[in-house]
């Protein structure tokens, strides 16, 4: 009985750890898959609803983005509305459907340009309509910088993953 007790204790450890990697593994999948539509959508050039209802118009956006805030478990998508494109979310006027969820507490544990700045909240904007990708900060500042890391952390802590973005459309996770 000992034996099946310790052996069972080892089992319940191994799968609590097990979830938390797959939730962390399925979160990954879906914010690569979150750009990429982003970037389909801008691609497209096609009609897009936005905003919440009741208010919700259909618009062609000059360009699709992906806002991303630090230690969030959530990050929605928007069409940048302005003619000027001010390169930022600006309300809920230009959120595309819901926001959206990362799986069982997974959260953005940071936020890191090629130079190493690391950032309280991105943008990153697909310009219609080659898709063309532009990087932001909190203020629609554009950051200057090629690439930005998304790290990804289960509530443990442990393991990370990193989606990284770069400006040329590659989207990698390691």
């Amino acid at each position: 009985i000992a034996i099946l007790t310790v052996i069972s204790a080892i089992v319940l450890f191994s799968f609590s750890g097990f979830n938390q990697g797959a939730a962390l593994n399925r979160s990954v999948r879906e914010l690569s898959l979150a750009l990429r539509r982003a970037q389909n959508m801008s691609l497209v050039v096609s009609q897009i609803e936005v905003g919440e209802e009741p208010n919700t118009v259909i618009v062609i956006p000059p360009a699709v983005g992906v806002r991303l805030t630090k230690n969030a478990s959530s990050y929605l998508l928007f069409a940048d509305l302005k003619i000027s494109r001010d390169n930022l979310y600006s309300g809920t006027g230009e959120k595309i459907g819901s926001e959206l969820i990362f799986e069982r507490g997974v959260r953005v544990e940071s936020l890191t340009d090629q130079a190493g700045t690391t950032h309280d909240l991105i943008h990153i904007l697909f310009t219609a309509p080659e898709a063309t990708i532009t990087l932001s900060d909190k203020t629609g500042a554009l950051l200057g910088s090629n690439s930005i890391e998304i790290k990804l952390v289960p509530p443990a802590g442990e393991p990370k993953k990193t989606v990284t973005v770069r400006t040329s459309g590659q989207i990698r996770v390691k």
